[in-house]
C-alpha cells in the first residue's frame, strides 16, 4: 500500500464584502473564479485555490482571515501591486529563507506572500 500524500490547502476566508473581496483578488492578484454561488466561490491562480464564504454561512466576518502564498518572482508581484494593496511588512530577505511581503487585502485579511531563498 502507497503512503498518503498531502497535496494542497486551500484557506477559507469569509467575507462581508463577497463580490468585492472576490473583484480584489481577480484585479489585484489575478485569481480566476470558475465557480461561484451566492455564498460560496472557488478562486484559482495556477496552483493556487482559496474558498471564500460570504458570513451568513458560518457567522464569522472578514478581516480575522490569514494565508501565506509561495510563489516565484515575489518581486514583481510587489512591484505590481504595492501602490494597490496595504502592505503591513514591505518586501525584504529574512533568516529563515525567505524573500517575502505581508499585505492586507480588503477585508483587512494578512495575506503574506513569499520566495524561497536560494543559498549556496
Amino acid at each position: 500500500m502507497s503512503k498518503p500524500k498531502t497535496k494542497q490547502v486551500a484557506p477559507v476566508f469569509v467575507a462581508k464584502d463577497f463580490d468585492g473581496l472576490i473583484k480584489f483578488y481577480e484585479d489585484v492578484l489575478g485569481f480566476n473564479t470558475p465557480f461561484k454561488t451566492p455564498v460560496y466561490a472557488v478562486l484559482y491562480r495556477d496552483e493556487l485555490m482559496m474558498l471564500y464564504m460570504f458570513p451568513e454561512r458560518d457567522g464569522k466576518v472578514g478581516g480575522n482571515n490569514s494565508a501565506y502564498f509561495f510563489v516565484e518572482g515575489v518581486d514583481e508581484i510587489f512591484e505590481r501591486i504595492k501602490d494597490r494593496v496595504t502592505v503591513v511588512h514591505p518586501i525584504a530577505d529574512h533568516e529563515y529563507g525567505l524573500r517575502d511581503f505581508l499585505m492586507q487585502d480588503r477585508e483587512g485579511d494578512n495575506v503574506g506572500i513569499a520566495q524561497r531563498i536560494v543559498t549556496q
